[in-house]
């Protein structure tokens, strides 16, 4: 009876021998596809067929034994004759295997196809205060001459970029508080950068995740416009050098063309001359939004109505030479902010920044037109122990390094 049914057998243990060797030796492709494969689909289709060659075996070989057993009192000519049929009907099972696998290759795209179709850019975007910000008079462009020196803090809102092919901008924000229209910076953020390199927009959407606070003077909404220019350039742009990049950013706001180059810098005029200092010493910074709201334009309007300018040279003389010296308390001792002068004297923001002096703060003051105050320590330590006293009273209070 053997010597009819033994062939039967033949190709189920070929297709285990084949599946055994395959995982034992280091072969490179073991699925012979007519045509090349990526890495990840070789991959994907190797190890298919690797489970599929145990599965279609064992099954192939259980069926011919019940049906070897079901026929063994038939004559061995119409036994020989079923073997014949079965091998056929083996050989057609391995190959429809190939259909599964070839089904499989198309819903899994090649990894350089998905990339064209789908490029996403993560960036973040820290908030900002201003160590010096002295307020000069009104130029006949409206504007206000600044002496301001800023600085980075690791705090920061995040933003995922992504290019598709839907067309236009779509914007996503975690915050309902935060318009996700056309009147959010990041959207004109977007538009600028399209419409300044003539890169032709297929589709952009920005999704972002909010931390910063709104109405702090921490930067939240330039910080975000100038997250968007980088991970734009970054997706459709990487040659475009930050010069340009700045004068994009330029035309959304005083702030953003900072946000776009961070660290440690001076800014002049309307906030388009920045020079980048010496890196403030290793510090920590606490940042603190009471409840209240300050208007920007309000707060420009009351320095003009009293005429609280500043020209802030010294003071900017004084931080730059401290900062060339490593010298942290010379930085904190040189901190001003002119719109601190228009504050009532009982204003909560005076209260907070003595708190924050009290804790072991080397400095606080407001932060842009406000309404946060910072604080900078030299020690984490203490900086951290500053958060823990006044998140009970402020929410809105957090602790990030110089960066």
């Amino acid at each position: 009876m053997l010597r009819i049914w033994w062939s039967v057998f033949l190709i189920p243990a070929l297709m285990l021998l084949y599946a055994a060797l395959a995982r034992l030796l280091p072969l490179k492709r073991i699925y012979p596809s007519p045509w090349p494969l990526s890495a990840r689909q070789q991959r994907l289709a190797d190890e298919m067929l690797r489970r599929m060659l145990w599965q279609f075996a064992l099954a192939l070989a259980a069926l011919a034994f019940m049906i070897m057993q079901s026929l063994r009192l038939l004559p061995m000519a119409t036994q020989q004759f079923v073997s014949y049929g079965i091998i056929v009907l083996q050989l057609l099972a391995v190959t429809a295997m190939v259909i599964p696998i070839e089904r499989a290759l198309r819903n899994q795209p090649d990894e350089e196809e998905t990339m064209e179709h789908t490029k996403i850019a993560t960036e973040r975007a820290p908030a900002k205060v201003n160590l010096l910000l002295a307020v000069g008079e009104k130029r006949p462009d409206g504007y206000h001459d600044l002496v301001s020196v800023m600085q980075t803090v690791g705090v920061w809102d995040e933003l995922t970029i992504r290019a598709h092919t839907d067309g236009g901008i779509a914007l996503t924000c975690d915050n309902a508080d935060l318009p996700a229209d056309e009147t959010n910076l990041c959207y004109k953020a977007a538009v600028k950068f399209f419409s300044y390199t003539g890169v032709t927009n297929d589709g952009v959407s920005i999704d972002l995740k909010k931390v910063l606070p709104m109405q702090a003077g921490l930067g939240g909404g330039s910080a975000d416009a100038a997250a968007v220019l980088r991970g734009l350039r970054r997706l459709y742009a990487p040659e475009l050098p930050d010069a340009e990049l700045e004068a994009m950013a330029a035309d959304l706001g005083s702030d953003v063309p900072f946000c776009v180059r961070g660290g440690t810098v001076s800014v002049r005029g309307r906030g388009e001359r920045l020079e980048t200092l010496p890196c403030l010493p290793e510090s920590w910074f606490v940042l603190v939004k009471p409840p209240l709201a300050c208007s920007t334009g309000r707060m420009y309007g009351l320095i003009d109505e009293g005429r609280f300018y500043d020209s802030g040279v010294e003071q900017a003389e004084a931080m730059a030479a401290a900062l060339d010296r490593g010298d942290l308390p010379g930085v904190c001792g040189a901190m001003l902010n002119t719109f601190e002068r228009v504050l009532p004297p009982d204003s909560e923001i005076f209260t907070i920044r003595q708190r924050l002096l009290d804790l072991g703060a080397l400095g606080a003051m407001l932060s842009g037109s406000g309404s946060a105050v910072f604080a900078v320590f030299d020690r984490e330590d203490t900086a951290r122990m500053a958060v823990g006293a006044l998140r009970g009273t402020y929410p809105e209070t957090f602790c990030g390094k110089s960066e």
